[in-house]
């Protein structure tokens, strides 16, 4: 069972050769992205394919990155990297160094790279910067070293925290001054770990991903301002053109956790079956709350490991060699508003001013009030929908394909944007946030939304997996059973189901039992006399019919009198 450890080490730079790469391409799959060290994403111009991401040689996404906000106390403001909006607000490094430092660059690592080679030796240097690693020998140092002189990774060895077939990082921090500012915010101490990865066509767990490429945000406020952020928002900003940007519409699906673009017709540059592009949520932001997601037994309105009891528990999906962080006593907070900016229309193009940005981030209009579905420009509420009882939050949130519901019949030049929040940004503490952008081109503009739709389920069943997905099926015939073993179940964190997987070398007593995190038993998926053999039991987080709340839960397995436990998630 892999364990998730957190570090909190300080290194120093070691002594390798950086090579300068302060912008990089990723080109892994059927998506070409390009972005920088300053967190700026597809609007980079690296030669000879120039600016912007690709998808069939062809541009879909002009810009992308992203807005942050909060209180400071009973001060607003606001940041973010939305290029296309003019908003440049961060730099590279971390919070208080030199920008230009030579060690504030982009650290790619390939999955097929040699081991303990020159990227896993650069990979040091992103480690002082706050990057994870594997830690093989347990001694919380980076050291990737061939112990055995094998010419091949062990698993007693350092390593870095490779995502994906290939995995880009780099850290930078909202320095930017504020007279240098649209928002004229001043820093606020934030830093931002930035992981971009994604999978080749060719690997076998993940050839469903070919069009999808991740991004992981890991936001830190590093104290220098305010020990505590409140009220905070983060949202993806996306300057979607897919091809003739002229005749884009967006819409989103709160299913889905994002937002689409999708051509009108026949583009002038994709032709009659142009592609459709989403940005969704993978991964949300966690928060505490006393009374909601712990007991608060010292009444101090902070969440005290030890002391306090936790009714939920939130999560952090880091991959399959460093497992998940489990966060007792919060929670992952949702999808909470999409709109989208029409550039040329006075009082939905970009925001100007803090409070302006922190309106789109709650999913109003430019200037405070609530969208109107009934009358909101260039839409309108079909299939026999009540335009009244439609969420004014999620902007145009119903389904082209089917033509029902709150839909654009209006094309130009549109930004999405799409929040999650309120969380707060405690000191230090790590708030993991993992976005995905993914196309899909089906036989015609429409039809592409309905392929697009089914690469997002794919990339969330990946991530879902913590991207080291378990085989479809498996001839269980072929397994010589040596021991007996509980596997991790999969997947986790689930909702409402997941299937539990263990083996028995020879017959015997099984049991196999569930348990809530207070120790109560709420379901017995076993009880009796097994040959030997592997088995697969499904666990529907049922208990007197009625779904079980979100958190973690413990299964037991007992065979004859030898005894394991594990834990898994329920989300909902």
């Amino acid at each position: 069972m892999k364990k998730c450890l957190v570090l909190i080490v300080i290194y120093p730079l070691l002594s390798v050769t950086l090579v300068a790469q302060e912008s990089f391409r990723m080109h892994v799959n059927n998506i070409n992205l390009p972005f920088d060290n300053k967190g700026v994403l597809a609007q980079v111009n690296i030669t000879p394919d120039g600016e912007g991401a690709k998808f069939s040689n062809i541009i879909f996404l002009f810009s992308g990155g992203f807005y942050l906000s909060g209180f400071e106390g009973d001060s607003l403001w606001a940041n973010g990297v939305a290029s296309a909006g003019l908003v440049k607000d961060y730099q590279p490094g971390i919070v208080g160094s030199d920008p230009s430092a030579p060690e504030n660059i982009i650290y790619v690592v390939n999955a097929d790279d040699p081991p303990f080679g020159e990227s896993w030796q650069n990979w040091s240097n992103a480690v002082a910067l706050g990057a994870d690693f594997y830690d093989g020998d347990g001694d919380g140092i980076y050291n990737p070293v061939d112990l055995n002189s094998n010419g091949i990774w062990d698993p007693n060895e350092d390593k870095p925290d490779i995502l994906g077939d290939i995995t880009a990082w780099c850290v930078y921090n909202d320095g930017v001054p504020a007279s240098l500012r649209r928002w004229q915010s001043e820093p606020k101490g934030i830093e931002i770990q930035q992981t971009v990865f994604a999978y080749k066509d060719s690997h076998p767990l993940f050839s469903n991903t070919q069009n999808t490429i991740f991004v992981r945000y890991r936001i830190i406020n590093k104290g220098t301002v305010s020990q505590k952020l409140d009220s905070v928002y983060f949202s993806y900003y996306d300057d979607y053109d897919i091809g003739d940007y002229t005749d884009d519409r967006t819409g989103c699906d709160t299913l889905l956790n994002g937002g689409f673009v999708y051509s009108d017709g026949t583009d002038q540059l994709y032709g009659p079956n142009p592609p459709a592009a989403f940005t969704h949520f993978n991964q949300f932001p966690h928060i505490f709350i006393p009374g909601e997601t712990f007991i608060d037994n010292n009444s101090n309105g902070i969440y005290d490991e030890g002391i306090d009891t936790p009714i939920d528990t939130a999560y952090s999906y880091r991959g399959p060699d460093l497992g998940i962080r489990l966060i007792p006593g919060a929670k992952n907070i949702l999808f909470s508003s999409a709109i989208h900016i029409k550039k040329a229309f006075p009082g939905y193009n970009d925001a100007q001013t803090k409070i302006q940005a922190r309106n789109y981030m709650l999913g109003r209009t430019l200037y405070g009030p609530l969208a109107d579905p009934c009358t909101f420009h260039g839409s309108g509420v079909f299939g026999g929908v009540n335009c009244a009882e439609v969420n004014p939050v999620f902007w145009l949130s119903g389904d082209p394909v089917s033509n029902t519901g709150w839909i654009s019949n209006y094309s130009q030049d549109i930004r999405i944007v799409g929040s999650s929040g309120p969380f707060n940004l405690s000191t230090n503490d790590q708030y993991d946030i993992i976005l995905a952008y993914t196309v899909g081109q089906g036989t015609d503009p429409i039809n592409s939304i309905t392929v697009a739709r089914q690469n997002v389920v794919n990339a969330r069943n990946a991530y879902l997996s913590n991207f080291c997905q378990l085989p479809v099926s498996v001839d269980e015939d072929e397994f010589v059973v040596n021991d007996f073993y509980l596997y991790q179940n999969y997947p986790n964190p689930f909702n409402p189901s997941t299937i539990i997987r263990y083996q028995i070398p020879d017959a015997g007593f099984v049991s196999l039992k569930v348990y809530d995190i207070l120790g109560r038993e709420v379901a017995t998926l076993v009880n009796g006399y097994k040959t030997a053999g592997i088995y697969n039991i499904e666990f529907q987080a049922i208990f007197n019919n009625q779904l079980l709340t979100s958190g973690i839960y413990l299964y037991k397995f007992m065979y004859n009198n030898l005894m394991t436990t594990n834990k898994m998630v329920l989300i909902r």
